[in-house]
């Protein structure tokens, strides 16, 4: 049951996992060759100095996609769930409730996960043979808040939709807009790496927040 379950997310959302990974190959390579174009017409040292002296963030350009990544995946995921309250017929699989929700975000985030992993990875590992290793850590962690605002996008986005009282929709999305603030932080490289152990907790709270949602669901569309 729990591969059937898991296969049911997939079948929902290939396409867009797909698409997403097609968007950020897209927008990686862009940079690339940006960077390579320039280090061809000024020479690598001045790169160097400019990259490092003026503290320039990588990938600052594309700062929203993660956080755009997370916000689609969701929608993918749990919109379907939610049309014509298919969700009641989620919920009465063989499965506990909190098994299925674990199944569901899990996927989700693992997708997540391989996509970023993959995305900025490759992308700075590359650099890394042009860079010095220390120079790309500090990249890696400037950006790193907001490749975790995509995990943080997902489950608000997972716990706003699962949520059946449209009012409440509209209070959980100004919660969520504020967490979201937390993430798309900027700065130098490496500046933020001290904040991170927050914004690790911020996420085990937010995992906890689509339990909430159910909770409300089974109420209004689950009771006898």
């Amino acid at each position: 049951m729990n591969k059937a379950l898991l296969f049911k997310e997939w079948i929902k959302t290939r396409w867009m996992i797909l698409l997403m990974f097609a968007v950020f190959a897209l927008a990686m390579g862009y940079i690339a060759l940006r960077i390579s174009s320039a280090a061809r017409n000024v020479g690598m040292p001045h790169l160097w100095e400019v990259f490092i002296l003026k503290n320039v963030v990588l990938l600052d350009q594309i700062k929203v996609l993660p956080l755009l990544a997370g916000i689609v995946m969701g929608i993918t995921q749990f919109i379907p769930e939610m049309t014509k309250k298919r969700f009641k017929l989620t919920l009465h699989l063989p499965l506990g409730e909190n098994r299925i929700l674990f199944l569901m975000l899990g996927f989700g985030v693992i997708c997540l996960l391989t996509l970023f992993t993959v995305s900025y990875g490759g992308f700075l590992w590359g650099l890394s043979s042009s860079f010095p290793r220390e120079v790309v850590a500090a990249w890696f962690s400037t950006v790193l808040p907001q490749i975790l605002c995509g995990f943080a996008t997902y489950l608000l986005t997972a716990w706003i939709i699962l949520e059946p009282v449209w009012a409440q929709r509209v209070y959980n999305a100004i919660i969520g807009l504020l967490l979201v603030s937390l993430f798309m932080i900027q700065g130098v490289p490496g500046s933020y790496v001290y904040m991170l152990p927050f914004l690790y907790g911020v996420l085990v709270l937010l995992a906890i927040y689509p339990k909430i949602s159910i909770k409300h669901f089974k109420e209004l569309y689950c009771t006898v």
